[in-house]
């Protein structure tokens, strides 16, 4: 193999010829993006981007939040992670479309990935405790119960590096902050 070849293993992974790529702005959702923007070209897949518009059936029922706002933040978020994709995306020559949903963010998902006949699903897990799991669920659980497609789990850098760094150190040794 040439030293300056950067193929994973084989050109063309002949069984990934579509990508759905979760999109929230999260920094594991951010290495989710960059990882498909080069994995995508390699192989030579198409992608498909998802932004699920969650509003949260609390906002709905409590007085104390304003709707409008939420909304605001919404198309906030929205308009900051199409630039993103843009940015990773646009210019490389991948075929890539981006697609906004509204709903419940697993199953908006596997949804896209349904109709759209994806291959490989990758979604960003910002590695909530075990109680906001339980409350309120996660969507890469959710996706790897319900998806046809295979699901490729991403964290985010700083995640990944302070597991890294924790678990290299003796058993009650903290990190200096």
């Amino acid at each position: 193999m040439d030293e300056n070849d950067t193929t994973y293993g084989y050109r063309g992974a002949e069984w990934i010829k579509r990508i759905v790529v979760a999109a929230d702005g999260s920094p594991a959702s951010s290495r989710g993006l960059e990882q498909v923007a080069d994995l995508a070209p390699r192989i030579g897949a198409e992608v498909v981007v998802v932004y699920v518009r969650h509003l949260p059936a609390t906002a709905m029922m409590s007085p104390g939040i304003a709707v409008p706002e939420v909304v605001q933040t919404l198309d906030d978020q929205e308009s900051e992670v199409k630039q993103q994709v843009l940015r990773l995306l646009g210019g490389k020559g991948i075929v890539w479309d981006f697609v906004v949903r509204a709903g419940s963010p697993g199953e908006e998902i596997v949804e896209v990935a349904d109709e759209t006949g994806a291959d490989l699903v990758v979604v960003g897990s910002n590695r909530h405790s075990s109680l906001h799991n339980l409350l309120l669920g996660s969507t890469a659980a959710y996706l790897t119960a319900h998806s046809q497609a295979a699901v490729l789990v991403m964290r985010s850098k700083a995640t990944v590096g302070a597991e890294s760094v924790a678990s290299a150190l003796p058993v009650g040794t903290l990190p200096a902050q």
